[in-house]
């Protein structure tokens, strides 16, 4: 039978059962639809997709997607006619009704296929696949994306597969091969490919050997656990494409320049209105004059109002007044901290501003630093600017140098992941250098960047020539330190290189003692009994530090309620006392011993005492335990004579000469110290990187001092090399340093590491790149306002974001922002004195029937605190307003409760938008922790207990309702706290300051101390 004659007859029958199918669907059950993303796409996968790719779409058809779909090809316009399976191009392809039918040089399509196609269409051509996250999209583009080209796509990919298996899309994944699904999403341990790169039973991929590591197994199993993620699902192909543009790209809002001047006459109020009368929404009332002050209060401060600005307040509650109250709150020290809180969150600080891990350790300096710039109201653009070449800039105070401006210089990288060695150094390096162009995106300008170290942007006009000139940048800068009180870039660089100098010296005067041990074979037995004996009372002191580190341990232990380490750490602590009493010099002879000594912050460095053929060394282990170490500088000395002569001794060496090097040693040692103390972490042109610490057990005079060493190597100052999907193991063709060239062909002049050249970039007037850090900062200072930003996605304003319902409502506030110099204050004042701030939160049924999420901002939001004023509000009722956010720490307690409950930041990445859950584990934290909240009523009460003792019983609930919450309690509010006062007194036979302090901690439980209305 010829294949036309047979196409002719199926199409007979096909003609039938879309009759059927077609007749059938329009009343099916609901739970019997056809599933694009389970049935349709892996279909079109199977037997269309290597002809109609975005790559190789022929006839300009791309059957990969929904939308190219129906956007059709340019024979026959849309490939689908949703509702209409046989006026739909497809299925009469397919089927045999068209000419050419399809495919044309494979098997023609079984009737089961044409039906799925026919009752999909029919069905109306629906899109079931599921939306992802910006994060979850990230994880795909950086720990899956480069795992499936590198490992999976030789064997994998292309018209022939092995076993059928295709892994270039996803719902090539979902199909599976020859074995069937190759993953169940959701459910990792059930599925194939997981039990493939775990090497389970008969399955072990990759084939070559190269099994995937113990993390890259991980990440797999979260990916599948989480849904499978996959950008918009397209086709993952190794393919370099040409970098285009799209008109789509060029005109997406926030890729626009700011108008010059903003509108005559205009006011968010205004904007506003037009779009609510356009919608026909009724805003809502004003709030009450004391939930205004507390909102506002709480906004710019992080604190509650006090009793007299309450009073002050309600007595005038007029438009004046207010605005008294919000220059009062702006120009208060809380307010630096408070915003610069916001701050923090995007640059990987975590809990109290200090990352656990990475280059920055004096971050409480950096805090402080930020509040004072906040305080001081310092343009925004130059806060930017210092974020990227601070230590180019001439200070903001004094000129020159700045060491505090420096500091702003390495949080670019100031990124969770370390220097250490964890896997490969490139690898830890070239993630470290992505953090960086990752805060030049998300953090300042509001993109992201990030997204094209692999490939080209998705959805953004960045390509990945882009990324690598803009990771040019920062790869030519490193860092490295100078002295705190340096006043001069000269002068730092002077030390630096005199460091240098006596690196070499000292290197070389090592390595002739290491030659002279091993080659003279006289004087050591001499030696060996002029130095031993002196070893004892070092080891007498060794053994106390060692009982006081014991003793620390011990008391940790059992404070934790581990009664297993605490029993242990007790016998040996018994153990170092009978030895300390039972001290004889016999002890000390020459036996391997141990010294247990805790460093802030070092590497683990080996030194020991050399006898023939053998080495007795003891470690120091860096940890963050202070005040622990107390090393006599005598003992010091002795001990880095032990460390000078490292090595193996063959025979007995002589002493004299080695005497002469050590003593030069020593001098050297001086110098170095003068050099090293009290220094920071700065930012330096060139490559400056740590070594193990040169000088283990130089006394720590001052135990909350880093003490670290660096040691210079010949710089890299120059252009980064393009990295083939982003595996430093294939890099390609340098890629000179510019400027992502949709926003600009101009070729920069570099100078050093060119840093500041980007500076200045990023903030040039008039441009589309100074308007993204505009628009950033007023979408961001609307979140903080009001709990949601004008555009919901607040680090990705770009096309990957969501679309603003009010764009234009950002550009007029962003024209304003940098016409008033830039000013982060009078930003934040326009929007907290405009009548769409002030307004209530409470909303009738029509306003929620129109706008349920609250896009249009006809209401404010009810918010629940953050972490931070949480603690400032438990803070303040136990002891008052403390003047460094720190210090409420002390105050409180427990903070690290709070901060686990009441979902404080993290380090491991920008926070864009803290969460803001709701769990009975609050609850019961906030009922039950007698050492926090109860302690907390309990200091509230004592503190007031004169002022309560004036007035009587009555009067109580009210007063406790208008220091803790900032307004009058109501009448049914007054009766039942009345209620329980009587009853904890008259019954439960408490004291008065006992019952009150039992309702004060009831009103502390409850959520409105939680939330602002």
């Amino acid at each position: 039978m010829s294949s036309k004659s047979y196409r002719y007859r199926r199409a007979i029958l096909i003609v039938g059962l879309l009759g059927v199918s077609c007749s059938r669907y329009g009343v099916a059950a609901e739970n019997d639809h056809v599933s694009f993303e389970r049935e349709v796409l892996p279909l079109l996968e199977k037997r269309c997709n290597h002809c109609h790719n975005p790559e190789e779409a022929q006839g300009g058809l791309d059957l990969t997607r929904l939308e190219t779909i129906l956007r059709g090809g340019e024979q026959f316009g849309p490939a689908v006619v949703p509702g209409n399976a046989e006026l739909s191009p497809l299925v009469k392809l397919v089927s045999g009704n068209s000419e050419p039918a399809m495919p044309e040089d494979g098997e023609a399509l079984s009737n089961n296929e044409i039906e799925i196609l026919s009752r999909w269409v029919a069905e109306g051509a629906h899109d079931d696949t599921p939306q992802f996250s910006d994060e979850q999209l990230r994880f795909f583009e950086s720990n899956i994306r480069p795992v499936l080209f590198n490992k999976c796509f030789k064997c994998h990919a292309g018209d022939e597969p092995e076993s059928g298996l295709r892994l270039t899309s996803r719902h090539g994944l979902i199909l599976g091969g020859h074995r069937g699904p190759s993953v169940i999403i959701g459910k990792p341990a059930q599925s194939l490919l997981v039990a493939a790169i775990r090497h389970q039973g008969d399955l072990a991929m990759p084939r070559n050997g190269d099994r995937l590591s113990e993390q890259q197994v991980n990440d797999f199993e979260k990916w599948i656990r989480d849904g499978l993620a996959w950008p918009n699902h397209e086709k993952v192909l190794a393919r370099e494409k040409r970098f285009t543009i799209s008109d789509a790209e060029r005109s997406h809002w926030a890729f626009q320049p700011l108008p010059f001047w903003p509108k005559q006459g205009w006011s968010i109020d205004t904007e506003l209105a037009l779009k609510h009368n356009e919608l026909g929404l009724k805003s809502a009332q004003p709030a009450e004059p004391s939930r205004l002050l507390r909102r506002v209060a709480y906004d710019l401060t992080g604190y509650p109002p006090t009793q007299e600005q309450l009073d002050a307040f309600l007595s005038q509650p007029g438009d004046a007044n207010y605005e008294h109250f919000v220059d009062e709150f702006l120009s208060s020290p809380q307010f630096g901290y408070r915003w610069g809180r916001h701050w923090l969150d995007y640059t990987r600080n975590g809990i109290n501003g200090k990352p656990n891990r990475g280059p920055l350790f004096e971050s409480d300096e950096y805090v402080d630093w930020v509040a004072k710039c906040l305080n001081e109201d310092r343009p925004w653009d130059w806060f930017t600017r210092v974020h990227i070449a601070g230590d180019k800039m001439p200070g903001y105070e004094k000129g020159g140098y700045s060491t505090e401006q420096a500091v702003a210089a390495t949080i670019p990288l100031n990124g969770a992941r370390t220097f250490e060695r964890i896997e490969e150094d490139s690898f830890v390096l070239m993630d470290k250098l992505d953090e960086g162009v990752e805060f030049l995106g998300r953090s300042l300008m509001g993109i992201s960047l990030e997204c094209a170290r692999c490939h080209d942007h998705k959805f953004d006009p960045i390509s990945q020539k882009d990324y690598y000139a803009l990771l040019g940048f920062f790869q030519s800068s490193w860092y490295g330190r100078v002295r705190h009180d340096t006043n001069s870039l000269a002068d730092a660089e002077q030390q630096i290189n005199r460091y240098r100098e006596l690196i070499a010296q000292r290197a070389r005067l090592n390595g002739k003692i290491r030659k002279f041990n091993i080659i003279n074979s006289r004087g050591f037995s001499e030696w060996k009994k002029k130095r031993v004996p002196q070893l004892g009372p070092y080891d007498h002191r060794m053994l106390e530090i060692e009982i006081t580190v014991l003793k620390a341990e011990l008391k940790d232990a059992e404070s934790r309620g581990d009664k297993r380490t605490a029993r242990t750490t007790q016998k040996t602590l018994d153990e170092r006392f009978k030895k300390l009493a039972d001290f004889t010099p016999r002890y000390f002879d020459l036996r391997p011993f141990k010294l247990i000594g805790y460093f802030l912050r070092g590497h683990k460095t080996q030194v020991g005492l050399i006898e023939r053929a053998n080495t007795y060394g003891l470690t120091a282990e860096a940890a963050e335990l202070q005040g622990l170490a107390d090393f006599f500088e005598a003992e010091n000395k002795e001990w880095r004579r032990r460390h000078r002569f490292g090595g193996l001794a063959v025979d007995d060496p002589r002493i004299e000469i080695p005497m002469t090097w050590q003593r030069e040693l020593e001098a050297i040692d001086v110098e170095l110290a003068k050099i090293d103390e009290d220094s920071l972490w700065v930012r330096c042109d060139g490559g400056l990187r740590r070594v193990e610490d040169l000088e283990p057990f130089k006394e720590m005079v001052d135990a909350n001092k880093t003490v670290f060493r660096v040691e210079t190597v010949p710089p890299y100052v120059g252009d980064a090399r393009m990295l083939k999907r982003g595996d430093v193991r294939e890099p390609a063709e340098l890629v000179p340093r510019r400027f992502p060239v949709f926003f600009t062909d101009e070729v920069p002049e570099i100078e050093g590491s060119g840093r500041l050249a980007l500076a200045k970039w990023v903030t040039e007037p008039g441009s589309i790149q100074s308007a993204l850090v505009a628009r950033t900062v007023v979408n961001r200072a609307w979140q903080n306002l009001f709990g949601e930003a004008l555009c919901r996605t607040t680090k990705e304003l770009g096309r990957l974001g969501e679309q603003p319902e009010m764009p234009e409502l950002i550009d007029q506030l962003s024209t304003r922002f940098i016409q008033n110099g830039w000013s982060l204050k009078s930003l934040i004042k326009e929007i907290v004195l405009s009548d769409t701030y002030r307004r209530s939160s409470t909303a009738d049924e029509e306003l929620l029937s129109i706008d349920p999420h609250n896009r249009w901002f006809a209401r404010q939001n009810v918010r629940r605190l953050e972490y931070e004023p949480i603690v400032n509000t438990m803070c303040w009722l136990a002891r008052g307003r403390p003047a460094h956010p720190y210090q409420r720490d002390g105050y409180v307690g427990q903070t690290e409760y709070y901060n686990v409950y009441f979902d404080g930041p993290t380090n491991e990445d920008i926070v864009d938008h803290r969460e803001a859950s709701i769990s009975s584990a609050q609850a019961l934290f906030l009922m039950n922790d007698l050492q926090s909240v109860r302690h907390i009523a309990r200091r509230f009460v004592e503190r007031q207990a004169r002022s309560f003792a004036s007035l009587k019983h009555d009067k109580w609930a009210n007063e406790v309702y208008r220091q803790l919450l900032q307004r009058d309690a109501t009448n049914i509010e007054l009766t039942e706290a009345n209620a329980f006062l009587n009853h904890q007194i008259s019954t439960e036979k408490q004291t008065d300051l006992k019952a009150l302090e039992d309702f004060v901690h009831l009103v502390l439980c409850g959520n409105e101390i939680l939330y602002l209305e």
